[in-house]
């Protein structure tokens, strides 16, 4: 399903520098760039309230963003590239978005649903070990998926689920090696044998610390 796209308004940004960065968050406003699209980078002031918004939703940075300056029929379509924030309140600080064309294909990561109980799982006392949960696809803007979706139902004890093995949209490529694991079913330990396992080990530690302690003893002997 197309995505539809998300205003977002902004001002041309003509004064620079980290004191005016301040100034433009004490006013309530971020600074941001616009790259990519064979321009130079243009330099914007955004609201970060939208912006916060688009990231809170599924699609996340694979928003598709008209991005329009105020006052002006001015407008571009892009996308969030990456957002920066402060270590301590997580408010955002600067972002960069990424000038996109409607009919060129771009690479985006994606989340992956995993959905179902393994049979592993439910007969056969396994867990589901969870290795990556994104992968990268290609597609044009407005052809991103939102996620994509693992049915892990079949799988048993032992097996594992690939890249390759997920569905994807027409005109959606995978990127990501689809070789590459995303989850598997691994053996559940039981709880005594676990503690069976650390008695063992301490066993085997004990005999070692006790010739130690005599080869230490010993030693201080000789020394009188």
């Amino acid at each position: 399903m197309k995505q539809q796209e998300v205003v977002i308004e902004c001002d041309l940004r003509q004064d620079l520098g980290t004191n005016a960065a301040r100034r433009l968050r004490r006013g309530l406003a971020i600074p941001a760039v616009v790259y990519g699209g064979g321009r130079e980078p243009q330099p914007v002031v955004v609201d970060p309230r939208p912006v916060e918004h688009v990231l809170e939703t599924e699609r996340g940075l694979n928003t598709l963003i008209q991005l329009r300056v105020a006052g002006r029929d001015l407008k571009r379509m892009v996308m969030l590239r990456d957002v920066q924030r402060d270590p301590v309140t997580e408010s955002l600080l600067h972002c960069d978005f990424v000038r996109v064309e409607m009919d060129e294909p771009v690479e985006a990561t994606v989340a992956v649903r995993f959905e179902g109980t393994p049979v592993g799982v439910k007969n056969e006392g396994g867990l589901v070990e969870y290795v990556h949960r994104e992968v990268t696809v290609k597609a044009l803007p407005a052809e991103i998926p939102a996620h994509l979706v693992a049915d892990i139902s079949e799988l048993h004890v032992g097996q594992h689920f690939e890249a390759g093995n997920l569905p994807l949209p027409e005109g959606v490529e995978l990127i990501t090696d689809p070789n590459e694991t995303l989850c598997t079913i691994v053996v559940r330990h039981a709880p005594a044998e676990e503690e069976a396992a650390a008695a063992e080990a301490a066993e085997g530690e004990a005999p070692a610390e006790a010739g130690e302690e005599a080869a230490g003893a010993g030693t201080e002997d000789s020394g009188e």
